[in-house]
């Protein structure tokens, strides 16, 4: 059982005698001026039996804190015939509220609070410790005018371990690390009218293929917005973009840094989001030796720290209807597709395309306009989840690549397209597509050989795909055909 002891002695004001004379006060002194009181330390009562085996007092106090209307005063305490006294403290006249009232040594170390232990205090109402004093915290007392208080209070002899029976409030501390992240990145663009008007065209040296990036970091802390940076003041040239954050010490603390880009959007400039970094407390994000984490939105600057892939300008949704003929179209493809719908500035715009299909056991009907969410082929994971995959490296690279088959026919490369499917194409003429050709495996098997994790360059072909708008990001298969078209990205 953690033992209790409590100090019998009287704090008094000692108060000084600075001269001998007759001191003459003013007619009109005021009756609010500040009075000093002092807290007399009386046996408390109800002592149950209790002995002592710690006696807490064998050291002399240093000082004592009382909190008073939620104030803290230190008061020196001073030893008088071996009994403690404290300075007092002015309060103005009226009515006032202890809080706390604790008794510290100083170990010594006067100058040094961070080794300061307490050795006693005043227990709360409705503590355990409550009964063992005549009157617990919290104390209200008046301060009259002119009127010397000597307040009794009680003390009982404090241990860390029993901090809950006196009843104290106590408020965690979070230690909190300000850590730094620097970021600097590129932005690799094909047509430099596109940019005619932004930010960028501000830059050094004015609009480029391949300039600094400006950019924004969103930091998360568990999921929950902690801050935004952005590098516009300086256009994103000549220093990087440094990212402030505080790592609780106590706390495990998951960050994520999301990346912000500001690209052509339809015929302005917005930022858009491209990537998010994961570190966990004082980790860092992988980088190269400089201390910068680089970054590049094209394949302009290959070593960077993280190549994003190009950025094409594309609507969200547009309709989609296959119009003419039906396997071949006449341009040149499976089938002919209109597109409208489609506002000015994109990449893509209203007319008739050549287009493919993804895959060859669902069916899509001609002459019917289908309202379509639009994906590029360069971000696979943001397709839904039945299209996600590799065979989109395998279309991309063949779409580059179709100068390595001179006299090839349309359905050699659908035919080649339909054997990335899930399940793949069993050759068996379907759809217009007649028998597995020797082109067609030729194709399939040097995409497969050449075309894992390949990179459009700015510049090449990509995949444009069309799904029905609204399908789920968790559909396991397509409600109708998955067509695509490619594009100059």
């Amino acid at each position: 059982m953690k033992t209790i002891k409590f100090i019998f002695a009287t704090l008094t004001v000692l108060m000084a005698v600075t001269s001998c004379h007759k001191t003459d006060f003013p007619e009109n002194l005021p009756t609010n001026k500040d009075q000093g009181i002092s807290f007399a330390i009386k046996p408390g009562s109800n002592l149950g039996g209790l002995k002592s085996t710690l006696d807490c007092f064998s050291e002399n106090a240093d000082y004592a804190i009382a909190q008073i209307d939620d104030s803290a005063y230190t008061l020196t305490i001073s030893y008088i015939g071996g009994v403690p006294y404290t300075t007092s403290v002015k309060l103005p006249t009226g009515t006032h509220l202890l809080q706390e009232f604790t008794m510290w040594n100083d170990n010594n170390t006067p100058n040094t609070t961070t080794d300061d232990w307490v050795m006693a205090a005043t227990p709360h109402t409705g503590s355990n410790f409550a009964d063992f004093v005549i009157t617990p915290l919290n104390i209200q007392f008046v301060i009259e005018a002119f009127v010397k208080t000597e307040f009794p209070i009680e003390v009982v002899c404090y241990e860390e371990d029993n901090y809950i029976d006196f009843g104290f409030t106590y408020f965690q501390i979070n230690q909190i690390a300000v850590r730094e992240e620097s970021f600097f990145g590129d932005i690799c663009i094909k047509n430099i009218n596109d940019y005619v008007g932004s930010l960028y065209a501000q830059q050094t040296g004015g609009l480029q293929m391949d300039m600094s990036a400006i950019c924004k970091i969103d930091v998360l802390r568990n999921g929950i917005f902690h801050g935004t940076f952005n590098n516009e003041a300086w256009l994103g040239q000549g220093q990087p973009l440094k990212v402030n954050y505080g790592d609780r010490a106590n706390e495990t603390d998951e960050f994520e840094f999301k990346l912000y880009i500001l690209v052509r959007k339809g015929s302005g400039f917005e930022y858009v989001y491209f990537h998010s970094w994961f570190v966990t407390d004082d980790e860092q994000i992988p980088q190269g030796n400089d201390g910068v984490v680089d970054f590049v939105l094209g394949n302009c600057v290959p070593d960077a720290d993280l190549v994003i892939p190009p950025w094409i300008n594309l609507p969200s949704t547009c309709y989609y209807k296959i119009v003419g003929g039906y396997a071949p179209g006449s341009l040149g493809g499976y089938v002919d597709a209109q597109l409208t719908g489609i506002p000015t500035g994109y990449e893509i715009q209203n007319g008739t395309k050549p287009s493919w299909c993804s895959d060859h056991q669902t069916t899509i009907n001609v002459g019917v306009n289908y309202n379509m969410d639009v994906y590029s082929s360069l971000y696979p994971n943001t397709l839904p989840a039945y299209l996600q995959g590799p065979k989109w490296d395998y279309y991309n690279w063949l779409m580059n690549h179709l100068d390595w088959y001179p006299g090839y026919f349309w359905y050699d490369l659908q035919g080649a397209l339909w054997l990335f499917d899930t399940p793949p194409w069993n050759g068996v003429a379907n759809g217009g597509v007649p028998s597995l050709t020797p082109m067609m495996q030729q194709m399939h098997d040097d995409a497969l050989l050449y075309g894992t994790n390949y990179k459009v360059p700015t510049g090449g072909w990509a995949c444009i795909i069309f799904v029905p708008a609204g399908t789920p990001p968790n559909a396991p298969a397509p409600m109708i055909q998955t067509m695509f078209l490619k594009v100059d990205p």
